[in-house]
C-alpha cells in the first residue's frame, strides 16, 4: 500500500511556505546593504603591533577607519584582539564600543607576512549601530596581516553584519515539518509490522 502524506502535512505546508516568502522579502531589501567595514592599510595608516606568544597572538592599537559611511571616515578607532581569550575589541570616539567573541582563528605564514583570519560574533554594539542593524548582535569574519620580522600590522580587515533572522526560521519550520513526517512514518511502520 503507497504511503500517503498525513493531513497535518497539508497543514502545515502553507505556513512554512509563508514563513519562507515573507523571510526571503524581509531580509532582500537590507541584507546586502547592512555593515559596518572596519580596515587599514600601509604599516604608517594601521599603527599597530603583533606579539605571538606559543601559538597565541594578540595586538595592540591597530588604527582602523569604518569606510561603509556609517561614521565619518575621519573617525579612527582601535582595533584589538587576543587568541588566547579570543576576545575582542573596536573602542572608537563617544563610547562607541564593539566588543566580540573569535569562534575561529588560523595563522598562515606567507612568505614574509603572516595572515591571521578569524570569525567573531559581535554580543555588544553600540545603541545606534543596533538600531542600524536592527539587531542587538552581528557577525564578521576579518583579517590581519602583519610582519614577521617587525611584528607590525600592514592590513586590517574587519567586517561587521547583522546576523541573518531568516535562517532559524526556516530552520525551525523545516525541523519542525521534518518531525511530522517522520512521526507519521514510524506510526505507519509500526501498524504495517503488527
Amino acid at each position: 500500500m503507497p504511503l500517503r502524506a498525513p493531513r497535518v502535512v497539508f497543514r502545515i505546508l502553507p505556513i512554512v511556505l509563508g514563513l519562507l516568502v515573507a523571510t526571503l522579502f524581509a531580509q532582500g531589501a537590507k541584507a546586502d546593504d547592512v555593515y559596518l567595514d572596519f580596515a587599514c592599510s600601509g604599516v604608517q595608516n594601521c599603527n599597530g603591533t603583533v606579539s605571538n606568544s606559543g601559538g597565541n597572538y594578540s595586538t595592540t592599537g591597530i588604527t582602523v577607519t569604518e569606510g561603509s559611511g556609517f561614521y565619518p571616515s575621519s573617525e579612527t578607532f582601535t582595533l584589538a584582539f587576543d587568541s588566547a581569550t579570543n576576545a575582542i575589541t573596536i573602542s572608537g570616539p563617544g563610547g562607541e564600543d564593539f566588543a566580540g567573541q573569535m569562534t575561529g582563528f588560523t595563522a598562515t605564514p606567507a612568505g614574509t607576512t603572516v595572515d591571521l583570519n578569524f570569525m567573531a560574533i559581535w554580543p555588544t554594539l553600540p545603541a545606534d549601530v543596533q538600531a542600524y542593524f536592527n539587531s542587538a548582535t552581528g557577525v564578521d569574519s576579518g583579517f590581519t596581516i602583519f610582519l614577521m620580522s617587525s611584528n607590525n600590522i600592514t592590513s586590517a580587515d574587519v567586517t561587521i553584519t547583522a546576523p541573518e533572522p531568516g535562517v532559524p526560521i526556516l530552520l525551525s519550520s523545516g525541523m519542525l515539518a521534518l518531525g511530522f513526517l517522520l512521526k507519521r512514518k514510524a506510526a505507519v511502520l509500526a501498524a504495517a509490522s503488527v
